[in-house]
């Protein structure tokens, strides 16, 4: 009788056990078949194209290396640059090391070394930060970090700043208080 009790919860184990292997085994692999449908699709030297109302290019971002996942309306962008192609006093040019853009291209978000530069030969100004957000539409750009700005061999240090880079007019925060320089 001892003999059969045994051998019967002998049996209850190694069922058990078994079941649980096999819920295990099911786990991994419905989770790796979820990890293997999703996609990241990436493109070097990636373009992008802005037109102003009247149909002629108005910016263009490019990046040495852009990425999305599927489903995903953000792509991440490694070594970018914006260029704008407006007019003599607005040559504004924009770099950085790493980016996000979305899909409507209204937003731009550049982190890592981002310089700002007019080169015009009225007006030349560096701005100089690690976070920027940029509609490239607008030609506005904002950030709440350290901020240096040159203009004309002056330079401004700030946390936070607006900028309309069309109107070449900065609004700075000092002290909480909202400021402008033209």
């Amino acid at each position: 009788m001892f003999g059969f009790f045994f051998k019967l919860i002998l049996l209850l184990f190694l069922a058990t056990g078994s079941y649980l292997a096999f819920l295990s085994t099911n786990e991994f692999e419905i989770e790796t078949s979820l990890e293997s449908s999703e996609r990241i699709y990436s493109i070097k030297n990636a373009e992008f194209l802005g037109s102003n109302q009247m149909g002629g290019l108005s910016y263009k971002v490019f990046s040495k290396k852009a990425s999305t996942e599927s489903g995903d309306d953000q792509i991440i962008l490694e070594q970018v640059e914006l260029k704008y192609y407006t007019d003599d006093l607005n040559n504004w040019r924009i770099s950085s090391d790493k980016g996000e853009m979305y899909d409507d291209q209204s937003l731009l978000v550049l982190r890592g070394n981002v310089l700002i530069e007019n080169n015009s030969a009225l007006r030349p100004s560096i701005i100089e930060t690690e976070y920027m957000e940029i509609n490239p539409i607008k030609m506005t750009i904002a950030t709440n970090k350290k901020v240096k700005i040159t203009i004309n061999n002056n330079t401004i240090e700030a946390y936070g700043f607006n900028a309309m880079l069309e109107e070449n007019q900065i609004k700075f925060r000092a002290s909480n208080v909202p400021s402008s320089m033209q």
